[in-house]
């Protein structure tokens, strides 16, 4: 789909920071912390997955722009295989980026308030919500600003067992008090509704949540499971 708006515009997380995904290498790296271009400082717990990254290793860094004093701020660090290999000379114009999710409508999925691709291009299967993460594959127009989004996906995900809700309010919850959930984007068993104190399993996404950085997108209670097998 081609689209008006450059991907380097960022998502603007509120009137002083930005967000913005930078591609880059691991120029420094410890057991603890490490360094992308010899600028953006990250640590262990930023990469998806908890994937060993080394030296020399391409990578993406999503990271929050203060605008006055352009310092960067790392949120999360994708390692990227090597692009030679299983890529077809046609594709080498292709680019990834991690951009965060705006706000979802029935038909579309928008990261800035004009930039958007429709809902059926997202792989997962799941109902996106604001401040997910997505990894986006997209080229430019020769030429132009345009650009056309090839795939979007998840940007992590992970299987969580036997956790427990440990705090409700109205429609959202928080489980192990840092795993986010809305009612209005959870894929739940017909007639569950998550309760203070529920021990259930989970798959959770990365995201960027009030105090948070992983959102639930489904929820099985770890009765109901028992009970089925």
């Amino acid at each position: 789909m081609h689209l008006l708006l450059a991907m380097r515009q960022a998502y603007t997380s509120n009137d002083n920071f930005k967000l913005k995904s930078v591609r880059g290498i691991v120029t420094h790296l410890c057991p603890d912390y490490g360094w992308i271009n010899d600028t953006i400082f990250f640590n262990p717990d930023m990469v998806c997955g908890n994937v060993p990254v080394n030296v020399g290793m391409s990578v993406i860094a999503l990271v929050e722009e203060d605008e006055t004093t352009h310092a960067l701020k790392t949120i999360k660090v994708k390692a990227m295989s090597d692009p030679i290999y299983g890529i077809e000379p046609s594709e080498f114009d292709k680019r990834l980026c991690i951009k965060c999710v705006s706000y979802a409508t029935q038909d579309n999925i928008f990261i800035s308030k004009e930039t958007f691709f429709p809902m059926q291009l997202l792989s997962g299967g799941f109902l996106p919500f604001k401040g997910d993460l997505l990894l986006v594959e997209y080229s430019l127009k020769p030429g132009t600003s345009n650009i056309t989004i090839h795939t979007v996906s998840l940007l992590n995900s992970q299987n969580m067992d036997e956790v427990c809700v440990t705090s409700i309010d109205g429609r959202t919850g928080v489980v192990d008090d840092i795993i986010f959930f809305t009612l209005d984007s959870l894929q739940k068993p017909n007639g569950y509704t998550p309760g203070l104190y529920d021990i259930v399993n989970i798959v959770a996404v990365d995201s960027i949540q009030p105090h948070c950085s992983w959102r639930a997108v489904s929820m099985v209670p770890v009765e109901m499971c028992i009970d089925q097998a």
